[in-house]
């Protein structure tokens, strides 16, 4: 038995559809719970209620949704310790890219179906869980804009949900301001950052709606990958953002990259997200918890 968990702002239609492919072809019985159905905290009560009720019965959690859905289930599942899986459903879905999970709905659900579970890494910071990629600077605060913008809303009614990041990027970075910036490893080096843009601390490569900002990023590596974007003027970024797309940026002068276990942001009052949700701001520690979730 399954439990699954239903993004109900991916649309009636979208989901109902989701769930009758789900009676269809997964191999296992399902109880569903639909976010919009309850309040504040008394969906995941009922789950956890139900975990003891049914003693060992569940095998696993499905979710219909995005980065932001999966993001917010495993801050209050992951202590469970059962396994994941992902029916893509949402304007972004990058941890679902970077595990190569399918975007049509019957192959998603045939992959859980194969039950063959995985483990993978997971950053840590402030005690929240993130799966993909943590953001600091500009990519954060376009993060945070991107959860309340109009643009969004009329992107995801035109099925261009993915290009929501790109439009609220090209609005905030005129408006942000560069920052210094230091950031000391595990082994206690320092490492100080003039005007910087944007820092991304991957565990996946992918962010925004399939931007590689963390092209080497292996969620089964144990390691952050850091790319810091640094000491530019505002036109130089903008010319360098195509090379993203590419993968071609870790080659530019103004790109730094540092990988390790454990990193620390000292400096204090920049905007922090993860899976595109706000995380506060720094000062913060962030650390990879190696092989510490499991997914189909």
């Amino acid at each position: 038995m399954y439990i699954v968990i239903v993004n109900s702002h991916s649309g009636k239609r979208r989901y109902n559809f989701i769930l009758k492919q789900l009676s269809t072809f997964l191999h296992k019985p399902f109880l569903t719970y639909i976010a919009s159905e309850y309040q504040e905290e008394t969906m995941w009560i009922e789950i956890d209620n139900k975990l003891l009720d049914l003693k060992g019965q569940v095998k696993g959690f499905i979710i219909i949704g995005g980065d932001g859905t999966l993001h917010y289930t495993v801050q209050k599942l992951y202590h469970h310790n059962l396994p994941f899986g992902v029916i893509p459903s949402g304007s972004g879905n990058d941890f679902g890219r970077a595990l190569k999970i399918p975007k049509n709905t019957k192959k998603a659900i045939l992959r859980i179906n194969q039950q063959n579970i995985n483990k993978y890494d997971l950053l840590e910071i402030n005690g929240k869980k993130v799966l993909s990629i943590i953001g600091i600077g500009v990519d954060a605060e376009t993060a945070i804009h991107c959860q309340t913008s109009r643009i969004k809303r009329l992107l995801n009614m035109a099925f261009l949900g993915r290009l929501t990041y790109l439009a609220v990027f090209l609005k905030t970075v005129f408006r942000y301001r560069s920052k210094d910036i230091t950031i000391n490893n595990e082994e206690g080096c320092s490492f100080r950052f003039k005007r910087v843009w944007l820092m991304a601390l991957g565990n996946t490569s992918y962010y925004g709606g399939g931007i590689p900002i963390c092209p080497s990023a292996n969620p089964q590596d144990g390691k952050i990958h850091v790319v810091i974007v640094h000491n530019l003027n505002i036109a130089q970024l903008l010319l360098a953002l195509p090379t993203v797309f590419f993968k071609k940026h870790l080659s530019l002068p103004y790109v730094k990259t540092l990988e390790g276990r454990s990193f620390t942001i000292s400096t204090e009052n920049i905007p922090i997200q993860g899976d595109g949700e706000e995380l506060g701001v720094a000062p913060a520690t962030i650390n990879i918890l190696h092989k510490a979730i499991e997914f189909y």
